[in-house]
C-alpha cells in the first residue's frame, strides 16, 4: 500500500501551497485594512470569505476526487490557486480583492481534501496517523513560510508574496502532472449534477448525527480558534508589543517551526504515551491556556512568542489524529469524507475571523482571545460529559 518517497513529497507540497494561499495574508491585514480603508469587521469577512469558498466546495470537491481520482483534482485546485495569487496581486480595490480570495478559497478546498483522500488511499491502518501528521507537517511549513514571506517580502512590495505564491503554485501543478500517479484504485460511479455543488450543509448536518460527530465538532473547534487568533493576533502584535509585521511574521514562523517538530518528530511518540484522545484534549487545553492568556501578557516580546509556541503546540498535536481518526472510522469513501472534515474546517474557518472581527470592535482586542479559550473549554465539556467520544475506535 506504500508509494514511493517522492510521491509523497509532491502531495505534502500541494498541502504546503493550498496553506500558504490562507496564511501568507494575515501580518498583511493591518496594512489592507489602512490601505482600503477597511474596518475589523470587513477584514473579518475577508478573511471569512476563503473559508465560506472552501465550506460551499470540499464536500463537492471530495466527491469529484472519488469519482475521477485525486490527481486531476490536484492540478485543478493548483491551476486555480495560481491564477487566483496573480488576480489578488494585481487587485486595486476591496471588491475584487474579496472575490480573488473567494476563489483562491475555492480551489484550495479542491487540493486539501484531495490530498488528505490521496494519503488515506495509499497509507496503511496502521501508518495512517504517522502520515496524516507528515502532510500536518507540511501544512505547518505552510504556516511557518506563508505569513513570514508575507510579512518580508511586503516591506519592499504589498504584492510581491502573491506573485511569488503563484510560481510556486505553477511549480508545483507541472511536478505533479508528470510525476504523480493516481492512488484511487476503484473510482465511484457518481452522477455529477448541480445539486452537488451545495451538499455542504446536508453532509455537515449529516455528520452531525453521526457516530463521528465528535470529531467534526472538534475539527470545528480546532479551526474557530486558530481561525480568530490568526486575524486578532496581528492587531494584538501591533497594538500591545509594538512589533513590525516582518516580528509579527517570525511569531507565526516559530508556531509553525513548533508544529513541523511536533508532527514530524513528536506526535507518535505522544499518541503512544497518552492515547489518540487524551491527546486530542490536552492538544485542545494548551490552545485555549495560550490564547486566553495572550493578551494579559506584559508587553516583553519573548512571552509573546512563548504564548504562540504553546498555542503551536496544542493545535500540532489536534489536528493530524483527527483527521486520521475520520479516516480510520468513516463508513464512507474517502473522498467524501475529507471533503467532509474540510467542511467543518472551514465553517470554524469563516465564522472565527468574523466574530473575531466583531468582538475586537466592539469589545477590545482580549475579547477574541478570551472567547477562543471559553469555547474550547465549553465545548470539550460538553463532549465528554454528552458523547462515548473518549471511548471512539480502538485506542483511548
Amino acid at each position: 500500500m506504500g508509494t514511493s518517497r517522492p510521491n509523497f513529497f509532491l502531495i505534502y507540497l500541494s498541502a504546503f501551497v493550498g496553506v500558504i494561499a490562507f496564511s501568507m495574508v494575515f501580518p498583511l491585514l493591518p496594512i489592507y485594512a489602512k490601505q482600503f480603508a477597511a474596518s475589523s469587521t470587513t477584514i473579518g469577512m475577508l478573511v471569512g470569505s476563503f473559508a465560506l469558498a472552501q465550506l460551499l466546495s470540499s464536500p463537492f470537491w471530495g466527491i469529484l476526487s472519488d469519482r475521477f481520482g485525486r490527481k486531476p483534482i490536484i492540478l485543478i485546485g493548483l491551476l486555480g490557486l495560481s491564477l487566483s495569487f496573480l488576480v489578488f496581486a494585481l487587485t486595486a480595490n476591496l471588491a475584487t480583492l474579496f472575490i480573488s480570495r473567494f476563489v483562491q478559497g475555492l480551489f484550495s478546498g479542491a487540493v486539501m481534501p484531495s490530498s488528505r483522500a490521496y494519503i488515506a488511499d495509499v497509507t496503511s491502518k496502521k501508518d495512517r496517523i504517522k502520515s496524516m501528521g507528515r502532510i500536518g507537517g507540511a501544512i505547518a511549513l505552510g504556516v511557518i513560510f506563508g505569513p513570514a514571506i508575507g510579512g518580508f517580502l511586503a516591506q519592499g512590495s504589498l504584492v510581491l508574496p502573491f506573485f511569488v505564491a503563484s510560481a510556486v503554485a505553477t511549480l508545483n501543478l507541472a511536478l505533479m502532472f508528470f510525476f504523480l500517479p493516481e492512488s484511487l484504485k476503484e473510482k465511484r460511479d457518481y452522477k455529477i449534477g448541480i445539486r452537488l455543488a451545495w451538499l455542504s450543509f446536508p453532509q455537515i448536518l449529516k455528520g452531525l448525527k453521526g457516530a463521528l460527530m465528535p470529531m467534526f465538532v472538534l475539527a470545528f473547534i480546532w479551526s474557530f480558534a486558530i481561525s480568530n487568533n490568526q486575524l486578532n493576533v496581528p492587531l494584538l502584535g501591533i497594538e500591545k508589543f509594538h512589533l513590525e509585521t516582518a516580528a509579527i511574521g517570525i511569531g507565526f514562523g516559530l508556531m509553525g517551526v513548533i508544529s513541523l517538530v511536533t508532527q514530524f518528530f513528536l506526535l507518535t511518540p505522544i499518541t503512544n504515551t497518552l492515547g489518540r484522545h487524551k491527546t486530542i484534549v490536552g492538544g485542545l487545553l494548551l490552545m485555549a491556556i495560550a490564547f486566553a492568556a495572550m493578551p494579559f501578557l506584559p508587553a516583553i516580546t519573548p512571552l509573546f512568542y512563548l504564548a504562540m509556541a504553546t498555542a503551536g503546540l496544542g493545535s500540532a498535536v489536534v489536528r493530524p489524529i483527527i483527521t486520521a481518526m475520520i479516516s480510520l472510522e468513516t463508513k464512507e469513501p474517502q473522498g467524501i469524507t475529507m471533503g467532509t472534515s474540510n467542511a467543518f474546517e472551514s465553517l470554524g474557518r469563516l465564522l472565527g475571523p468574523l466574530l473575531g472581527g466583531l468582538l475586537l470592535g466592539l469589545f477590545g482586542f482580549q475579547t477574541p482571545f478570551l472567547f477562543s479559550g471559553f469555547i474550547i473549554v465549553a465545548v470539550l465539556i460538553l463532549i465528554l460529559k454528552k458523547t462515548n467520544f473518549l471511548s471512539i475506535g480502538r485506542t483511548t
